[in-house]
């Protein structure tokens, strides 16, 4: 019987992801590797219009829509850091659009979906060695190991890094992660893991803010001129078990349950205000007490699928939940003077002494019922409903404790319809219950979680099939959810909602055997609505937000070269505004990146050179921290090579 179209994508992706988790390293290229330009990372590369932190102008592992194997997982990732090593995963997809549709509870931020680094039954090491950018260096060693043919086998990983951040910041990061494969019989398959990564002198990347509507000048880039003496170190532990079973011959049951924590023994952040037009701010560092975000997390879910002539209809009943506990504040403030952006200057380290700390409590429980119907040739569609139960208590050492509550109802339902043999129309709309993020650290309420938000989103869209190997898709959306900010007592809190409306546009695939392209924009119009922006206190725009992001990625290598390939990435960004009045803006750029791939063999171990130039026309331009909501310089001309050899 024929497939729908999604289920067909679906199963597509799914064949290809598992055939990823069981590639080598030497083998792993994101651009060839991608389905669409929405976002897709393989091993140490990344592609695409959104990544894991940000999809649809919103942060996607701070709303929890992250996924590991399809399953929920509450990754506890305070700052923007990486969300798993390259040791325990293997790559990620972006999951919006049409994609988004082969999953049973789709979620509004779109959904990032994390592949385990799965052993097969042959015996592999790979060592993948990395140089740049700047005077960054790595190591990493993978080794799959069999243990008892087609039952049992293992991936154990290890890394170091002496890494060189955009700042010049000079952390070291030391990274263990083992996955196992039992299969102790043919319907079952369980998959435990593990991973650790610590990063230790990690100085805090400096924080820019402008004074007024300005803003800051062009300044040198990476340099270190935030003080040395306080040194960031975090601990970071994940580990959990999957579990896959058939229930019956049309039942099959899905399982995982997870452990997140993340332990910060010291920590801070570089504080840089009042910027003025000639560079000197306002310098002070905030030290924070050792705190830990931990969290309990997990889903089963049971599908039944049954046929009924040209009719598949696949039915899903859920459950996830989770349990969070957090701790933050008991921070000081320490003035250091006026500062030049990018000049150092040492002063000597001041005394400190820290205050209580606040707790947080969440618990999250959801029930949810599905259904997916396929009309072979013709279309398909989907309904489901979630009930869920939220519950979060704040505790501060001083006054009584906050107890906020909701248990909303979310529906979601999607709709594909196969207009011909190669044109796809597609829509769907969901409700959520998301995480919020955490206050910046220019807020009083620093480090704060906010309590989760109802969001919601609809999309619609076409695909259409170029040829074959390419794709083409259009999707028109609209996000909503309560708009986050500074009040007007420094706090940061809900000040509005805000609406995010635009159009996605990708082409993917392989023009010829040779040739590769993943091309997308985005177009979007972001709005703010409530009390402040009426009485005109804030602008309509929230700042930061990229109004059109454009990519083009090519991939060119034919037999002729003898396993030689080069590629490029042109990147063009508009202008957007970047102070809370809508007044500043900071201007468009284009840049570049080139690179090139040579295989080859070491003594018949397979082998890739990777070397990359990023930027390679040394452009200058302001980004905004979403997180932080402060100003940060993009990164200059850099060049990487990476060398993966597979024993």
């Amino acid at each position: 019987m024929r497939l729908g179209f999604c289920a067909t994508v679906a199963l597509s992706a799914l064949a290809i992801d598992a055939g990823a988790a069981r590639a080598q390293r030497a083998t792993e290229n994101a651009l060839t590797s991608a389905q669409d330009a929405f976002g897709t990372t393989v091993g140490n590369e990344s592609i695409g219009l959104y990544t894991s932190r940000d999809v649809r102008g919103f942060d996607p592992v701070q709303a929890g829509n992250v996924r590991l194997e399809g399953l929920y997982f509450d990754r506890q990732t305070p700052g923007p850091y990486e969300i798993f090593t390259n040791t325990l995963v293997t790559g990620s997809s972006i999951r919006v659009g049409l994609s988004a549709q082969s999953y049973p509870f789709p979620a509004p931020t779109g959904i990032a979906d994390m592949r385990l680094r799965i052993p097969g039954e042959k015996r592999i090491d790979s060592l993948v060695v990395t140089q740049g950018p700047y005077s960054k260096y790595a190591a990493e060693l993978d080794s799959q190991i069999p243990i008892i043919p087609e039952r049992l086998s293992m991936s154990i990983g290890l890394g170091y890094t002496q890494d060189d951040l955009p700042y010049a910041a000079r952390p070291v990061n030391v990274l263990a992660a083992a996955v196992a494969r039992w299969r102790p019989s043919e319907d079952v398959e369980i998959l435990p893991f593990w991973s650790r990564k610590t990063i230790d002198h990690l100085i805090a990347r400096p924080n820019i803010y402008a004074t007024g509507s300005t803003v800051p000048p062009r300044i040198p880039r990476h340099v270190m001129y935030m003080q040395n003496w306080f040194q960031n170190t975090t601990d970071d532990t994940n580990f959990g078990v999957i579990a896959n079973t058939s229930l019956s011959q049309n039942w099959r049951l899905r399982a995982g349950v997870f452990r997140s924590l993340v332990v910060r023994d010291k920590w801070s952040s570089n504080l840089f205000q009042n910027t003025q037009p000639d560079g000197t701010a306002d310098h002070s560092i905030v030290l924070f007490p050792q705190q830990r975000f931990g969290s309990v997390s997990g889903e089963v879910r049971a599908s039944g699928v049954m046929t009924a002539g040209a009719w598949r209809h696949t039915v899903h009943v859920a459950g996830r939940g989770r349990l969070v506990a957090r701790n933050f504040g008991g921070a000081t403030t320490k003035p250091l003077g006026v500062f030049k952006l990018g000049v150092p200057r040492t002063l000597p380290e001041p005394a400190y002494t820290f205050g209580a700390l606040s707790n947080d409590r969440a618990r999250q429980g959801t029930g949810g019922l599905a259904y997916e119907g396929i009309w072979a040739g013709v279309g398909e569609f989907s309904l489901g409903l979630q009930k869920t139960f939220y519950r979060r208590t704040l505790k501060q050492p001083t006054g009584a404790d906050t107890v906020t509550r909701d248990s909303p109802f979310l529906p979601n339902g999607t709709i594909a319809i196969r207009a011909t043999d190669k044109l796809v129309a597609f829509a769907s709309f969901t409700r959520g219950l998301e995480e919020s993020g955490e206050a910046p650290n220019n807020a009083t309420n620093r480090g704060e979680a906010l309590p989760a938000v109802r969001t919601s989103q609809v999309d619609a869209g076409l695909r259409y099939a170029i040829t074959p190997r390419m794709s083409a898709v259009t999707t028109l959306f609209e996000v909503k959810k309560p708009y986050l900010n500074l009040n007007t007592a420094n706090l940061f809190a809900r000040v509005g909602d805000v609406r995010h409306r635009g159009v996605e546009l990708s082409v993917a695939g392989k023009v010829t055997d040779s040739l590769t392209i993943v091309a997308g924009s985005v177009f979007l119009q972001a709005r703010i609505a409530g009390a402040l922006v009426d009485q005109g206190r804030i602008g309509r725009v929230p700042i930061g937000r990229i109004p059109r992001v454009s990519r083009l990625n090519v991939d060119y290598g034919p037999p002729a070269w003898k396993g030689l390939s080069v590629d490029m990435q042109l990147e063009n960004l508009s202008s957007r505004t970047v102070s809370v009045d809508n007044t500043a803006r900071i201007p468009g750029r284009t840049t570049i990146n080139v690179g090139g791939r040579y295989r080859f063999k070491i003594l018949d171990a397979p082998a890739t050179l990777r070397v990359q130039a990023q930027n390679v026309t040394n452009v200058f331009g302001w980004e905004i921290n979403t997180m932080q909501l402060s100003f940060e310089t993009n990164e200059r001309r850099r060049v990487t090579a990476n060398l993966a050899i597979d024993f």
